[in-house]
């Protein structure tokens, strides 16, 4: 590809994304799950594409069901909890659900949804970061390694994570006065490393980056790490637990979310991960995801779900 060519793709993704953001600044209005027979989603109410598995629903688009078939739907604003049944086809209009052919929908159960509204919010910032800002290293440019600024880890959740500078070079972490040598990862897109017990609380932390046994790169600033005690950590799981439990809130994007309040941007990030590789169609709610890579410095991969996110809606939504 010519680079006016590839100029021209770029800047087509570029206004498609601004697009994108008009459209769904709301965010997700409703889900879809315990899918029975034949249910279908549309974005305009005249191409319908079934739908096998969690579907979230965003402003204008519709769900309907056949004969003999039936799903739950979840206000996630409102927390209700509807039964959608046979024969039903329904619209998502801004923050409710109409009925527009059919009649078999009802509420099932009332519950407060309103930490859902923090999530729907979240929604219209993390549509920054799918633009395409890809740049290109020179060959005599050394590798660097960013982390994120503030994370916490703790003994369910002590991994840290970077960017793969290459299948050549190796990292020497360091925590506070403690130093760490991690061998080079050929294949690994990210490097992963798990955090021996520390001491509760704050500890400074930066990644070298070491070629042939000599430095090539070191950070001008050390990021914030934070071990979590014994009694943060029950609290985390304890919320953790009473959310998967409670079929309003046992959605992954809201787990992840609680997770980022907590700065476990890594446990965070491996929930939206396995949703995307169970889901992967369900390309709206990709945002998330590449909003968890950049707050991670994960740039690579965040522009690789930047393009992708971009590439799909170019496409009317639907996967190649």
């Amino acid at each position: 590809m010519s680079i006016y060519a590839r100029i021209s793709v770029l800047a087509a993704i570029a206004v498609l994304a601004l697009a994108q953001v008009s459209a769904y600044a709301s965010g997700p209005v409703a889900r879809v799950t315990e899918i029975q027979g034949s249910i279908e989603f549309s974005r305009d109410g005249e191409r319908w594409e079934p739908v096998t598995r969690t579907k979230y629903l965003f402003p204008s688009q519709y769900v309907r069901s056949g004969s003999d078939s039936s799903a739950t739907v979840i206000n996630q604003a409102s927390g209700e909890i509807n039964d959608l049944g046979a024969g039903t086809t329904i619209k998502v209009v801004d923050g409710t659900l109409e009925v527009v052919a059919g009649s078999n929908f009802g509420v099932q159960q009332q519950a407060s949804g309103g930490f859902w509204q923090a999530l729907r919010n979240k929604f219209a910032t993390t549509q920054r970061y799918t633009t395409v800002r890809r740049s290109v290293r020179s060959a005599d440019e050394q590798p660097q390694v960013d982390t994120a600024r503030n994370i916490a880890v703790g003994a369910p959740w002590p991994e840290l994570v970077w960017s793969n500078a290459g299948p050549e070079y190796a990292y020497r972490l360091h925590i506070g006065d403690q130093t760490f040598d991690i061998s080079p990862s050929s294949t690994s897109e990210m490097i992963r490393f798990r955090v021996p017990e520390l001491a509760s609380g704050e500890h400074t932390y930066a990644v070298d980056v070491i070629l042939d046994g000599e430095t090539v790169y070191t950070p001008r600033r050390r990021s914030t790490l934070n071990w979590l005690d014994a009694e943060q950590t029950a609290a985390i799981k304890a919320e953790l637990e009473a959310m998967r439990a409670d079929p309003v809130r046992n959605d992954p994007f809201l787990i992840a979310d609680y997770l980022e309040e907590q700065d476990l941007l890594v446990p965070a990030l491996d929930t939206y991960r396995e949703f995307f590789q169970s889901y992967p169609d369900e390309n709206d709610m990709r945002p998330f995801l590449i909003k968890a890579y950049h707050d991670l410095r994960l740039l690579d991969l965040r522009e690789k779900e930047a393009i992708t996110y971009n590439t799909v809606e170019m496409m009317g939504g639907s996967t190649p």
